[in-house]
């Protein structure tokens, strides 16, 4: 069969989140934080070891759909502790 499209999509081209979360990984004592459901940034998080063949450092927020419609403050508050605590980077930062 020969495919109908004209190009190939690249997710990690296609994300802004997980374009911001490439980037904050190219500095140094960075940690990128992805603000939003488990599952998407498991989708990031998949495709950057598959393309880099190593552990990759990316947290989450783990917004469940309660905490989207009330307000996910408390899940980026306990996310930043958590990463702080655990792992003392030098910048948090954070794609929703």
């Amino acid at each position: 069969t020969t495919p109908k499209k004209a190009c190939a999509v690249n997710p990690l081209k296609m994300s802004q989140p997980i374009g911001g979360a490439f980037a904050f990984m190219g500095l140094r004592g960075a940690m990128p934080l992805l603000h939003g459901s488990q599952g998407c940034t498991s989708l990031g998080l998949t495709l950057f070891v598959r393309h880099f063949k190593e552990a990759v450092p990316l947290q989450t927020t783990a917004m469940s759909e309660v905490a989207t419609v009330l307000g996910g403050y408390e899940n980026v508050e306990q996310a930043i502790l958590n990463i702080y605590n655990r792992a003392k980077p030098e910048i948090i930062g954070i794609c929703s």
